[in-house]
């Protein structure tokens, strides 16, 4: 088992910080140092009160201390990693613009639709967009069950159905993500669009790319690299209400 120490060193920065967050403001929710009304989206105090960190925590707030926010991290940090390693590596600017389109994306939900709190949708979002970027990577589900990544969002948010959840905090993920996905890649590669998510100059000038990646989308997108070609380490427990996800 590797040193946790070790561990924490080599995570990368902007996922270190989303599970740095999420992992605080819930435990500090949890044992009083921080009130979780506080921390959740209420837009009253939004608009009147002029509560705009609400904005932030309920992103890194993640409710009830228990299974379901393990879980929750496990992926925050399995799939964030993964972004950030590969997808977008050592361009941090890049990935830091598509949390922050997630982020919107996900306050308009949360808007609409009431939600107190939106780490959940947007951890989807970010597996939702790994599993389109690697389409082609065989995954392990339940019960030994293998089909290519661009299935797992589905599968997870069936699977949660089947045990008893609705899946609108799984489908509000994917459509998140497919927000982000559809714009930055799939509208003007395919269709001949835009490019309408480049990354903003201000943010590259904080956050300077720090050379070419392994495993950027210049050309094929969607297809795993040579490399990754073969089966993709399996997803964990599924967060929900205590449910699973099993390995090989």
């Amino acid at each position: 088992m590797a040193d946790p120490k070790v561990w924490w060193a080599e995570m990368p920065k902007i996922t270190k910080t989303l599970f740095a967050g999420s992992f605080l403001f819930t435990l500090a929710a949890h044992f009083g140092l921080l009130s979780p009304w506080s921390l959740i989206l209420d837009w009253q105090m939004i608009w009147h009160k002029f509560h705009i960190w609400r904005l932030g925590t309920s992103f890194f707030y993640c409710g009830k201390v228990g299974f379901p926010f393990l879980i929750n991290l496990y992926f925050l940090y399995s799939y964030s990693l993964r972004m950030e390693t590969e997808l977008f590596e050592r361009r941090p600017a890049d990935y830091i613009t598509m949390l922050l389109v997630c982020w919107f994306v996900a306050l308009t939900i949360a808007y609409f639709m009431g939600l107190m709190i939106i780490g959940q949708i947007i951890t989807m979002a970010i597996m939702y967009t790994w599993a389109q970027c690697n389409k082609d990577v065989v995954v392990s589900f339940y019960f030994g069950t293998k089909f290519p990544a661009m299935y797992l969002p589905w599968a997870l948010l069936m699977f949660n159905i089947l045990l008893g959840g609705n899946g609108m905090t799984e489908l509000m993920g994917i459509v998140t993500g497919h927000v982000y996905f559809f714009f930055k890649f799939a509208y003007p590669r395919d269709l001949g669009g835009t490019a309408w998510l480049e990354t903003p100059a201000f943010l590259k000038s904080y956050f300077p790319e720090e050379g070419a990646g392994r495993a950027g989308l210049n050309g094929a997108f969607g297809e795993a690299p040579a490399s990754r070609q073969q089966n993709a380490p399996p997803p964990r427990p599924a967060w929900g209400r205590g449910r699973t996800l099993g390995d090989n």
